[in-house]
């Protein structure tokens, strides 16, 4: 049996798409929850609405990187499995790494046709079972996490945003140290352009009233214009 007739087979499909469904559905739910939470916590509908609108214009260029392994990874391993692994919680590096190290181990190589269906099942599995640590860290840590802010939302609300706060600027500490201050590379142009393009756009929504709307994409254009200056650099 070649792995090709069990990577692109029809109860593949069946199974992911029943899966991403589920995913979806879950979505939905949590999503009508949040609205019904924050329309409790005082805030208008317009202000929920223009949250959601920031949240997914930030969201859409990490994920193109993403869209780009699976459209790779499709034709190695079958279109439902890396649709599945990156739809829900794979990350790009990791889905490649853990196909490649598990070929390796069998004796076999990621390239099209070039492993037998055993090399594909060491594949599927490594890339679940290693990616399976952080939905167990998640389900652990959620609750006493909530049960932090829940407390927190009683005592006063700006103790919740100086919460979040305080972790969204140890992660922009963590990339200024790694990338934004490192040799000349890649990563580093990407960051520094992007900051000098983010604090031009704080800067002209500040002066200027009629640009407010730039508030709801700053960190987007930001970024665009980045990767498209380090694509012209390098």
């Amino acid at each position: 049996m070649l792995y090709t007739e069990i990577c692109n087979a029809l109860w593949m499909f069946l199974w992911v798409g029943v899966l991403l469904l589920a995913v979806i559905l879950q979505c939905l739910v949590f999503m009508k929850k949040a609205w019904t939470h924050a329309l409790e916590l005082g805030l208008s509908p317009d202000q929920i609405k223009k949250g959601l609108t920031t949240g997914i214009s930030i969201s859409i260029m990490p994920t193109l990187p993403v869209l780009l392994v699976l459209l790779s990874l499709m034709p190695l391993l079958g279109t439902p499995l890396p649709w599945l692994r990156l739809s829900i919680i794979g990350s790009a590096y990791y889905e490649t790494y853990a196909a490649s190290t598990a070929l390796e181990c069998v004796g076999e190589t990621l390239q099209i046709n070039g492993y037998s269906v055993d090399g594909w099942v060491a594949a599927a599995w490594v890339m679940t079972i290693g990616g399976s640590a952080c939905v167990l860290w998640s389900s652990l840590a959620i609750k006493p996490i909530s049960m932090i802010y829940e407390k927190a939302e009683k005592v006063d609300m700006k103790l919740v945003l100086s919460i979040g706060s305080g972790c969204l600027a140890g992660v922009m500490a963590y990339v200024s140290v790694s990338y934004g201050f490192s040799a000349m590379s890649t990563k580093g142009v990407v960051f520094c352009i992007s900051f000098a393009v983010g604090a031009l756009l704080v800067y002209i929504h500040n002066k200027r009233p009629k640009s407010k709307w730039l508030s709801d994409y700053l960190m987007t254009i930001s970024m665009l214009v980045a990767m498209a200056a380090a694509c012209f650099i390098f």
